[in-house]
């Protein structure tokens, strides 16, 4: 799964969203950000502690910057520090992805991102990011991946913006919900992500699987033990099927009716 994270400028994103996204994406993180026209890459946490020190501390010190933030799921390549995102593409610009990138070489210890990095993103001219024909190709390629640029003069751009959400209110965008809680849900027996504060537990609305109940017949059985003309013992189904004993069917059958009720 992976998510990236993108604060603008004076963004806050809370130790509780920035914990469970690490909780939910556990295979290293890392963050990104510009300050004096240059790019501070810092990357390579595998215990939650040690990147909010690193990063609250930094946040701090060079005024809350734009950041890209990256927890990993690993998919490709091995888990250590060269895997984490974000990843330097030159000087002046930097990107995180969240998704799989297909058509790239597999490689045993590099991740999908990483080739991607270095046989596509290399080899781009200076500036990439502001040209709209190169990026809508970038998109096409990805698929419904998502990728976040920023580069040394704070300049940013989320490919497939629209995939992921801003929280307009914290100027914080998410590529994905796992920040949120990870809930049990009983209704699919798998786990689901809340959104934000709110998610909908489909247990408690009691959609559990169960066998359906057959329809009752809504005709009633009768058993019928005696003609209705002549009282006498209807031995056969037809004879009770009918409330008639043969002889009366017979001799009356002008005047005799069906009974309409089934049994």
């Amino acid at each position: 799964m992976c998510i990236v994270i993108l604060k603008d400028k004076d963004g806050q994103v809370s130790k509780k969203d920035l914990e469970q996204s690490f909780d939910n994406n556990p295979d290293g993180a890392g963050y990104l950000f510009a300050k004096n026209n240059n790019l501070t890459i810092k990357k390579g946490f595998f215990i939650f502690n040690d990147f909010w020190e690193s990063f609250s501390r930094d946040m701090i010190q060079f005024n809350n910057p734009i950041s890209i933030i990256h927890f990993r799921i690993k998919t490709h390549g091995a888990t250590n520090k060269m895997n984490c995102h974000p990843f330097l593409i030159n000087d002046s610009i930097g990107f995180a992805h969240n998704g799989i990138i297909n058509f790239v070489d597999d490689h045993k210890k590099k991740s999908d991102t990483l080739m991607f990095r270095n046989d596509i993103l290399n080899n781009l001219p200076d500036g990439f990011m502001f040209n709209k024909a190169i990026m809508e190709l970038i998109a096409e390629s990805i698929g419904t991946s998502k990728l976040v640029f920023l580069d040394k003069e704070n300049n940013f751009r989320i490919v497939n913006e629209s995939l992921g959400h801003w929280d307009k209110s914290s100027l914080v965008w998410y590529s994905n919900n796992s920040y949120c809680d990870y809930h049990y849900n009983s209704y699919g027996n798998s786990y689901m992500y809340g959104y934000g504060n709110v998610y909908k537990d489909y247990g408690a609305l009691n959609l559990t699987n169960k066998k359906k109940k057959k329809k009752k017949n809504s005709y009633v059985k009768l058993e019928r033990t005696e003609c209705r003309t002549c009282h006498s013992g209807l031995l056969t189904l037809n004879e009770q099927k009918f409330g008639h004993c043969h002889k009366c069917q017979t001799e009356h059958s002008k005047i005799v009716t069906v009974d309409k009720t089934r049994i």
